[in-house]
């Protein structure tokens, strides 16, 4: 009697078991779907004023590049292997619609990666924010080789120093 008490008692503890396993998948589902759905309202309602006021479709690129970029590492978090995403979005979502991206593209990702670096830490030195941007660029392009990219931070730099009047060392201006 006390065998057959023991084995349905761990056959009670293994339903419990996958039944909160089942309730996490659900849970994490579901998070994911409104995750996704809070972005896909985003590239709306940006769609919406771009449309309303004229605005360059670059906004609409960007957002669009963001939500397949999280999509993708939601999808790598929860287990799928790098084969079975397919290409990265980073070379999939480009204005010209090949499998590179223009230089346009490439300027307006290292322009919105380096715009989110200087808000993240808008006290941060010159250089700590050009690192971060080269090296978040490199994340999202990593087929490009590290001067070319160092190249195009630079640039967006520069031009970021010019329309902010930052100063570039802020050690040196303190």
């Amino acid at each position: 009697m006390s065998a057959l008490t023991g084995v349905l008692a761990g056959a009670v503890i293994l339903l419990v078991l996958l039944n909160i396993y089942q309730f996490l998948v659900q849970r994490s589902a579901l998070r994911v779907a409104e995750i996704l759905y809070v972005m896909a309202g985003n590239v709306r309602a940006k769609a919406q004023e771009v449309r309303r006021e004229g605005k360059d479709v670059e906004i609409i690129e960007a957002h669009l590049f963001d939500m397949a970029a999280s999509a993708r590492s939601i999808l790598r978090a929860l287990g799928r292997s790098e084969e079975s995403l397919g290409p990265d979005a980073a070379l999939t979502v480009s204005t010209n619609g090949g499998g590179r991206m223009s230089s346009d593209s490439l300027l307006r990702l290292a322009d919105n990666i380096f715009f989110a670096v200087s808000e993240e830490n808008p006290a941060a030195e010159w250089d700590y924010m050009q690192g971060e941007a080269l090296k978040r660029f490199q994340q999202k392009v990593p087929n490009m080789e590290i001067e070319a990219a160092r190249k195009i931070v630079n640039v967006v730099a520069h031009q970021f120093h010019k329309e902010n009047g930052r100063k570039k060392p802020l050690s040196v201006a303190r």
